[in-house]
This record gives structure tokens, C-alpha cells and sequence, in this order.
């Protein structure tokens, strides 16, 4: 679970923590390559990834009009959704069969008990799920885990 990760230098667990990179993706034990090169390839574009403007987080006290809601339902964790982090859920959107599909996950995540390190796809930050949580909800999204195993990354992109 994501309480159980390791903290990395003491920083607190979130799901983005300064920015995303292609070269933050670790594939785990999962043979779902495809995917995590696809989530390298979206994290070459930040903005795709935290949703809205660079910069622009969602306030609680904000007033989301259509305007603002439309700036901010873009990207994968949309900041219409950052709200819901305090409780340990997470909205994530993928585009799948010319649809946005939402796809809400909590923050529990397969660790492995002795490395105390996620079993499948992470971030190289350990205090950092958004690699995690992005393969939860795909795999929840195909029905399990198993189903990633094996894929091409222009599916996964």
C-alpha cells in the first residue's frame, strides 16, 4: 500500500511531485512495457499528464464555472479531481474507443514486502504514485492486471 512505501528523503507521498519526466517510469514485474513507455512518452508533456494550465491546481474555494472547468478536465489526473487525493482517491481519464472514460482508484498499490517498493510500474521518486496509480486505473479499467501483460505502445498512447 502506499502508506507502507518508503518516503524518499523524508518527502510525503503524493502523486506528482515537481514535475514528470520520461524518465521517471520503472517497469516492475509486470510485462506491460508497452505501457510503461507509453506513460514516457506523456510525461514528455507535463500538462497532458496533470491536466489544465501549467501551474494551475485546483483550489477548494475556486469558483468553476465552464470556462474554468474545461481548463481544468484536461489531461490524465485532471485538477478538478486533486480534491478527492485528500481521502485517497484518485479520477483519472483515459481516451479508449473515441470516449473519455473517468476511472476512480484509491491509493493502495501492490508492494512488495520486503523491498517495501510498488510490484509493478513506479515512479523513481518513491514518494511519487503517478505511475503507479495511472497503471492501477488502466488495469481496472481492462479488468486486471493480467490484462497488460503484452500490448503495443500505441495502444497504451
Amino acid at each position: 500500500m502506499a502508506d507502507e512505501l518508503k518516503a524518499n528523503k523524508g518527502k510525503s507521498i503524493q502523486f506528482v511531485d515537481d514535475g514528470v519526466a520520461s524518465n521517471d517510469c520503472v517497469q516492475g514485474d509486470l510485462g506491460d512495457c508497452w505501457f510503461i513507455s507509453a506513460l514516457s512518452v506523456l510525461a514528455t508533456r507535463d500538462e497532458l499528464l496533470i491536466g489544465g494550465r501549467r501551474g494551475m491546481e485546483y483550489d477548494p474555494d475556486m469558483i468553476v464555472d465552464k470556462e474554468i472547468a474545461s481548463i481544468l478536465d484536461n489531461g490524465v489526473y485532471p485538477p478538478i479531481f486533486h480534491k478527492f487525493r485528500s481521502i485517497g482517491l484518485y479520477v483519472l481519464r483515459f481516451f479508449k474507443n473515441f470516449n473519455w472514460i473517468y476511472v476512480i482508484v484509491d491509493s493502495r498499490i501492490p508492494v512488495n514486502t520486503k523491498t517495501q517498493k510498488p510490484c509493478f510500474g513506479r515512479a523513481q521518486e518513491a514518494h511519487e504514485l503517478w505511475v503507479s496509480l495511472c497503471e492501477k486505473a488502466y488495469a481496472k479499467m481492462h479488468g486486471c492486471y493480467e490484462n497488460l501483460i503484452s500490448g503495443y505502445v500505441d495502444e497504451g498512447i
